[in-house]
């Protein structure tokens, strides 16, 4: 009965022990950051924009409400940088994170010119005929020469917007220049 007893007391106390341990054991030891990053000037929320950790490879890019989370952060104060293409970057210092809680934030960025060299953009003027109704192709004597074609027909046939004899849509009796 004694044997019994103790055993018994000796599973309780092992119960027991479990319970215990099962909040240190299964614990988290990691926090995470939350925020919105927005527009200075209009308040809008910025989709796209990098949120990056500095001194690790963690990170997040904001989606179409501004909003970020980075999650699995070891306890620590961290720095903050955040990149959009059009707004000046934003360092966010001293941001603790601590073990199961989560540290929020809120990005305000400026938009800012980009500077870049000038590119000058030069083309002709596009000739056009305005007395012009339908679209003409010339094919010179040297072309015919290395077609792979044995008459007229072939020529033609070979034309953009020329489909089995029928131009543009058009069907075999309908009048075509050539």
């Amino acid at each position: 009965m004694v044997k019994v007893k103790t055993g018994l007391i000796l599973l309780m106390g092992a119960i027991s022990t479990l319970f215990i341990l099962e909040g240190v054991l299964f614990a988290q030891t990691t926090g995470k950051i939350i925020g919105k990053v927005r527009d200075k000037q209009t308040g809008q929320p910025l989709p796209g924009a990098n949120v990056l950790v500095e001194g690790t490879t963690r990170g997040a890019a904001t989606d179409t409400g501004g909003n970020f989370f980075i999650i699995n952060l070891p306890p620590g104060v961290y720095t903050l940088r955040v990149q959009m293409l059009g707004y000046e970057t934003v360092r966010v210092e001293r941001l603790r994170v601590s073990v199961n809680r989560t540290t929020g934030v809120s990005v305000k960025m400026k938009p800012t010119v980009i500077k870049g060299q000038v590119v000058v953009v030069e083309a002709p003027k596009v000739v056009m005929k305005k007395d012009q109704t339908s679209s003409v192709r010339n094919v010179s004597a040297d072309e015919i020469k290395v077609l792979p074609v044995e008459n007229m027909s072939g020529i033609v046939g070979m034309q953009a917007g020329v489909v089995h004899g029928h131009f543009r849509g058009g069907r075999l009796g309908e009048v075509a220049y050539m």
